[in-house]
């Protein structure tokens, strides 16, 4: 980590960041081969099926992350959190291209007849005044929970799962002292596994309860709260035995292994899945971002700049996954073809998108920063 006045750099997280989006596409690609019949798709795959809700646990691990240490260095610096510009930067930085996808995805993209995906595209207009409601509300998970997926918008749901995370996150660090914080967030993150649990197993799914119970069960705060507890640690303990253990040589290749071979291996957790490589993202996060004796390093212009952009690589890939999955299907079904054309369309929409859409409200966010998060 090196830190200025006005900037805070976390090393390797523009590497992170990419991976994440990578495994989303790659689970998506799968996903809309079965979708269109391809014979050879890999969805069926314990690996392909996990690793799209893996990603997205990731990107939840490393909100949670990046989003405390900043908090904790601007409390530092101002001995107070200003909610107001907080507030700010996460609209100007998350609602543009959020709104941008809405639009295009409930009356654009339904219009482009080559772009129909079977049986989703034709009952996009069902429900269509409530469905705008909750999207307009920054309610897309109980969109895609309680309606069929909406082609090119169900990967909004963790945008939603992210703000709701934020409507309360920067009081929870303004308002509690560094010693009773620890205690406060694994609070949160016990009463919040407790209520998901409860939720799943004794709430109605009928009438008006299948909306706070889709909306429950779709909140993956526990990942989000983990990643904070390791920006605690290696905030306030980064010289402590436990950091020191965490920061090991061997702890760091035990990690890796343990994650390679539950990967391999498919292995899933009823119950606590997530929790689990949830805390094992955090872990591997604490590595990357703050030890200076990090065995991986994901620091390179490629990783740096994909990872600039990964946010319109997740709100666009499903654009472009479609596209490849079609183009290969003029091809006997190529199972190959659909990943680079795939990738290649992801980039360049994500690429134009963040030159010439989302940097205007990037330069105006930057004005609302305390503490600035990348190089400087």
């Amino acid at each position: 980590m090196s830190s200025t006045k006005n900037s805070l750099f976390f090393p390797n997280l523009n590497g992170v960041r990419f991976i994440a989006a990578f495994w989303v596409i790659v689970h998506h690609i799968e996903q809309f081969k079965e979708k269109f019949g391809f014979v050879n798709h890999q969805y069926a795959t314990r690996f392909i099926r996990m690793i799209g809700p893996l990603g997205v646990f990731l990107f939840f691990v490393l909100s949670g992350f990046l989003i405390t240490s900043l908090l904790f260095v601007e409390k530092e610096r101002t001995q107070t959190i200003d909610i107001r510009n907080f507030y700010i930067r996460r609209v100007l930085r998350i609602w543009p291209l959020y709104f941008l996808t809405v639009i295009l995805g409930l009356f654009v993209l339904p219009q482009i007849h080559f772009l129909d995906v079977p049986e989703e595209t034709a009952q996009i207009g069902i429900n269509l005044t409530e469905k705008i409601i909750l999207y307009v509300l920054i309610l897309p998970n109980i969109v895609t929970g309680v309606f069929n997926h909406i082609p090119y918008l169900s990967q909004n749901w963790s945008i939603g799962v992210e703000e709701q995370f934020y409507y309360f996150w920067p009081w929870v660090i303004r308002q509690t002292k560094p010693k009773r914080l620890l205690m406060v967030m694994i609070i949160f993150f016990v009463s919040i596994y407790l209520i998901r649990s409860l939720t799943v197993l004794y709430m109605p799914e009928v009438g008006w309860w299948r909306y706070l119970n889709e909306f429950i069960k779709s909140l993956r705060l526990t990942c989000m709260i983990l990643g904070a507890i390791g920006a605690y640690f290696t905030y306030f303990y980064i010289h402590s035995k436990l950091v020191s253990l965490i920061f090991h040589r061997n702890f760091q290749i035990g990690l890796y292994i343990v994650l390679v071979g539950m990967l391999y291996f498919g292995v899933y957790l009823p119950g606590v899945n997530q929790e689990v490589y949830a805390l094992i993202f955090t872990l591997i996060l604490m590595n990357l971002a703050k030890n200076p004796n990090n065995i991986l390093n994901l620091e390179n212009p490629v990783f740096d700049y994909l990872g600039k952009i990964s946010y319109g690589m997740y709100m666009y890939h499903t654009i472009a996954v479609v596209i490849g999955v079609k183009v290969s299907m003029s091809y006997h079904q190529s199972s190959w073809l659909s990943y680079p054309i795939a990738f290649a369309l992801t980039f360049v929409m994500a690429s134009i998108s963040y030159q010439f859409f989302e940097k205007p409200f990037l330069r105006l966010k930057d004005k609302f920063t305390i503490v600035k998060s990348g190089k400087s």
